[in-house]
This record gives C-alpha cells, sequence and structure tokens, in this order.
C-alpha cells in the first residue's frame, strides 16, 4: 500500500473515533473540530480514485462503530450495498453513533441524503 494513502487512512480512523467518543460523551464542540477535519480528508481520498475507495471499504470494517460508520456513509455513492449493510448493522446496537447510522441509511434510502 502506498504511504500516502495509509496516512490518510491513519489520519481517517483517528479523527472518525475522536469524532464518535466526542458525541457519545455529549462534547460536541470536539466532535464538531474533528467532523471538520474527518470532512476535509475525504477529497484527498477520492483523489486517489481506486486506492481512495479500497481504503475507505477497508475502514467499513473497522473494529469502531464511528469509524465503519462513517467510511460507510463516504462509500454510499460507489459501493451502496455494502455500506448499507455495515449501517444497518451499526444501527442494531445502542448509542448515538447507532443512531446516526440508522438516520443516514434512512435518508440515503429516501434520496435525501448527497454525500459531498
Amino acid at each position: 500500500m502506498n504511504t500516502k494513502i495509509e496516512a490518510l487512512e491513519t489520519k481517517y480512523r483517528e479523527y472518525a473515533d475522536a469524532y464518535g467518543a466526542a458525541i457519545e460523551r455529549g462534547d460536541h464542540k470536539m466532535a464538531n473540530r474533528n467532523h471538520d477535519k474527518l470532512t476535509a480528508l475525504l477529497p484527498k481520498l477520492r483523489e486517489c480514485s481506486d486506492k481512495g475507495e479500497a481504503a475507505l471499504r477497508r475502514l467499513m470494517k473497522d473494529q469502531s462503530d464511528a469509524v465503519a460508520a462513517w467510511a460507510a456513509t463516504h462509500s454510499l455513492s460507489f459501493a451502496e450495498a455494502d455500506a448499507l449493510k455495515v449501517l444497518d448493522v451499526i444501527a442494531q446496537k445502542a448509542g448515538l453513533t447507532a443512531f446516526d447510522a440508522k438516520m443516514v441509511a434512512r435518508q440515503w434510502r429516501k434520496g435525501e441524503l448527497k454525500i459531498r
């Protein structure tokens, strides 16, 4: 794997996990900071084309539900079936990450969610 992708994947995991932890403890300022950092990485991953998509597919399998949910959300446009499976599994759990996963899947299925 190339070092640029590895670095982006590591940062993505870090920011998504930190976002999830902040949301679960009700620290919305920290969640927003990590959300901004996470979404800023997305265009950089997209610039890497297939390798960026492969990184998101790997991240969908992460042990952290927050990481997997974010990666699934960002993969909906190119791996819809796999991404929805991940979101649906997470949605069956408890907590705000599960609630977010449920809402993302619901909005996507309704055609009301656009991923930038």
